[in-house]
């Protein structure tokens, strides 16, 4: 009769198998997220620059290019914190280790 035994945490808890490879899936999303720091950065710049005098034509054309640019980041980042949820969700319903 084969005996089987559960690893278990500090706490009594079984732990789920995660593998590398969902580690690295993490990790590539979550890297995907950091691309947009220094977009972002751009775009902050552009709605705190207050010494800067008026110039309406330019502030209009910067606005519009700055909008386009928040708009892919908004799809972007909804679309890879779905892709984090779902993961997360994986890793969460996963198996049990036994041995």
């Amino acid at each position: 009769m084969t005996e089987k035994k559960e690893l278990i945490t500090k706490k009594n808890q079984p732990i789920k198998a995660i593998t590398q490879q969902d580690l690295h899936k993490l990790k590539e999303t979550l890297e995907e997220l950091q691309s947009w720091v220094v977009v972002l950065e751009v775009i902050d710049k552009f709605f705190k620059h207050e010494k800067e005098t008026l110039n309406k034509k330019k502030i209009i054309q910067e606005y519009h290019a700055n909008a386009k640019i928040f708009e892919v980041f908004l799809d972007d980042f909804l679309v890879n914190t779905n892709v984090l949820e779902s993961q997360f969700e994986e890793l969460r319903s996963r198996e049990k280790i036994h041995f």
